[in-house]
């Protein structure tokens, strides 16, 4: 009974990324495969899906890109932060005092974080979004919806513009993390689909780059089905980093619907179509076009 209200109460904010809607729908396996969710979920087939794989030499430099300002992203403490395992990957619930405050048209409410990663073999990374072909080895996606708009989540969900996602790569680095260690440790809590805890500190600003500068921009979807064609991109150059333990952990913990290892829960990239790519900065010898 209590994990049946967890889900009812969740609902709203869990199902566009989750499939809570009545429809079980899987990365790689099963009936309603990523290659098949246009049969249930039409807009999943549309012109505008996300993720992409960003081509440096086609990015168009847009200098009036301004660094977006994050408020509320720092210490918070004596909160109740709820994570669970939604069986595609783990989320954490955000309060609405996080929130993006500049550098977008409006202003944009903070609901929650989740992750994608890859382990099914040494040599499968897991990022969504890739560059120049090269994924990487996990995507943290920070989701926010426009409140300058729209009341909640639930009524921006399929809205143009209704969404704004942060999107992080991760790569391997020499040390563990430290703002990691917390978030790892409890991802055992959670290791069967529906399992959930409460966490009563979370400092996400610590666990995202410290050069939140250089990023690219583009007009995409949700990443899982419904796949609504809503979502305003900001995709940061500058990865995070994580010990090979922990990612290792990261690949290995969880289990899926299915009660199998949950790996590999990412997209492949969708045609660009005419969408255009626009970056915050010029980067190394790569040629960026300018506006």
């Amino acid at each position: 009974m209590e994990l049946f209200v967890v889900f009812i109460l969740f609902g709203l904010l869990s199902f566009a990324f989750a499939g809570i809607d009545g429809v079980h729908w899987t990365y790689s396996e099963g009936a309603l495969d990523q290659i098949h969710w246009a049969e249930e979920y039409p807009a999943c087939g549309g012109r505008k899906q996300s993720p992409i794989d960003i081509q440096r030499r086609h990015v168009r430099h847009n200098p009036n890109m301004l660094e977006l300002e994050l408020t509320g992203y720092g210490e918070m403490t004596n909160g109740n932060f709820f994570m669970i395992n939604n069986g595609h990957t783990v989320q954490i619930n955000l309060p609405p005092t996080m929130m993006i405050t500049k550098g977008l048209a409006d202003r944009y409410t903070a609901v929650q974080m989740h992750l994608h990663w890859g382990g099914m073999n040494l040599e499968a990374s897991g990022s969504e979004h890739t560059v120049d072909g090269i994924r990487y080895i996990a995507e943290l996606h920070v989701v926010h919806y426009n409140s300058d708009k729209y009341k909640n989540f639930d009524e921006a969900k399929d809205k143009p513009n209704g969404l704004a996602v942060l999107a992080f790569f991760y790569e391997y680095g020499h040390f563990e993390n430290t703002y990691y260690s917390d978030f790892i440790s409890n991802l055992r809590k959670v290791r069967y689909t529906g399992q959930s805890m409460n966490i009563s500190r979370l400092n996400v600003r610590s666990m995202l780059p410290e050069n939140l500068s250089h990023f690219f921009r583009y007009d995409g979807s949700l990443t899982t089905p419904p796949c609504f064609e809503s979502t305003v991109w900001t995709v940061f150059d500058t990865p995070i980093t994580l010990s090979q333990n922990q990612i290792r952990i990261l690949e290995s913990t969880l289990m899926d619907m299915e009660n199998k290892t949950l790996w590999n829960d990412y997209r492949i990239a969708q045609p660009l179509n005419e969408r255009v790519v626009e970056s915050s900065f010029f980067q190394g010898n790569f040629l960026i076009r300018k506006l």
